[in-house]
């Protein structure tokens, strides 16, 4: 069966015969009671100790939110076996790096030293035009942003004079063609790059704290847990990954980061970062909910046999209308001018324009290539170049009405035009 052949839903996936016969397997195992892949707080903490010969976890406070995730991913994701198998080696990478990322900064205790001065944060709504910015202000020359390698492999420390030769690159770009096998249709909604600039969700993931893994998988309680979870102990071992990344470089005139995460979190990255300067992307919620859905469902066939488009937009309708309350209220107990806002449809007709005003807004120095280098982006990377993302908001079961109810006060506040 090809791909071509093969009818693609978000309730019955494209996959590889090999990857069907596994799951087939796997389903008879477990109707005969026999499991295989063990997903225990113990085994995953074990192997990874025994793997690095390291014991020293640094602070704790991961144990918490990882035994929340296995939990949930016990008795709420429905995982295949493929699913655990792929979940059990991304724990275990996980903590070996965690492990060697502490023995790093314990052994050189300088890198706690290293600045993280006035970074550019880009937050906003999944599928608001936040990957676009950062991809448009990752093309200043004298600023810093992380690559996707970097993160899956933090430790040890990258060198400056290695960055385009690191031999971590190599095994990336082969862990996102494995990626790009097992759910053919991601690339066209989220291209992963190991060159490029990346979010920074991959290193939360280090504190089991990160919203990849709702993506992943239905791993409702722990979502639901995580809406109350004090993330200030994930925040800072986040800036200490951050140092650890810096502690090889030249000191450059800021960082950039993304992730639509901090949304739900904004308060405690304003605290962790008391200078940070905020950037949010704004869109439609009735073009940003089935957006993110899709891209869920896609990610989710990865691991599980079981996909309910219509749960995932209630879901995803309900997690971001909350987080976007949150956010706002964070944002009226702070200096407004520590944030500036972008509207999609003005970021896409004038990108050139948008960041010369984020620049000026913020201060930051409009390096002379900077344009250029846009201008050379954009022309190798026009819109649906890996493919038009298709969906709707009937696929995903998501009323407009009751879309705009929850959204009215988010919608009035940012003056938020409906395409």
């Amino acid at each position: 069966m090809t791909k071509a052949s093969y009818s693609l839903t978000f309730e019955d996936p494209y996959r590889p015969l090999w990857l069907r016969g596994i799951n087939w397997a796997g389903k008879t195992l477990k109707q005969n009671g026999i499991g295989l892949v063990n997903l225990s707080e113990e085994s995953l903490l074990s192997t990874a100790s025994r793997k690095t010969g390291l014991s020293d976890w640094g602070d704790e406070s991961f144990r918490l939110p990882l035994r929340m995730l296995l939990k949930s991913l016990e008795e709420d994701a429905e995982l295949s076996l493929f699913g655990r198998y792929f979940l059990r080696k991304l724990c275990i990478q996980l903590l070996t790096n965690r492990l060697r990322i502490q023995e790093d900064i314990k052994r050189y205790p300088e890198i706690q030293k290293v600045a993280i001065a006035r970074p550019l944060f880009i937050l906003g709504m999944p599928r608001a035009g936040t990957t676009l910015l950062h991809n448009l202000l990752a093309q200043d020359p004298k600023s810093r942003w992380l690559h996707l390698w970097e993160m899956v492999s933090p430790s040890p420390p990258p060198e400056y004079h290695n960055r385009y030769r690191d031999p971590r690159i190599h095994k990336v770009e082969k862990l996102v063609q494995r990626y790009n096998t097992l759910a053919p249709q991601l690339a066209t909604v989220h291209n992963l790059n190991p060159h490029g600039p990346e979010e920074c969700n991959p290193l939360f993931e280090h504190e089991f704290a990160s919203l990849i893994f709702e993506i992943r998988a239905n791993v409702k309680s722990y979502a639901t847990w995580m809406e109350t979870y004090d993330m200030l102990k994930a925040y800072q071992f986040y800036r200490q990954q951050l140092q650890l990344l810096a502690w090889h470089y030249p000191p450059e005139s800021h960082w950039v980061f993304k992730a639509p995460a901090h949304i739900f979190y904004l308060d405690t990255l304003m605290k962790v970062f008391p200078d940070a300067c905020i950037v949010q992307t704004h869109r439609d919620p009735l073009k940003v909910l089935p957006s993110v859905c899709s891209l869920t469902a896609i990610v989710r066939s990865i691991y599980s046999d079981r996909i309910e488009p219509k749960t995932l937009g209630n879901y995803w309708s309900d997690r971001i209308a909350k987080a976007l309350k949150r956010e706002m209220q964070v944002r009226d107990s702070e200096t407004s001018s520590r944030f500036y806002d972008v509207h999609y449809h003005h970021l896409v007709q004038d990108p050139i324009g948008t960041v010369r005003q984020i620049y000026a807004y913020f201060g930051y120095d409009f390096h002379p290539q900077m344009a250029e280098n846009i201008k050379t982006w954009l022309a190798q990377n026009p819109q649906h170049k890996h493919g038009v993302h298709r969906y709707s908001l009937e696929q995903f079961g998501l009323a407009p009405e009751r879309v705009n109810h929850q959204f009215a006060q988010y919608c009035e506040r940012f003056n938020i035009k409906r395409e």
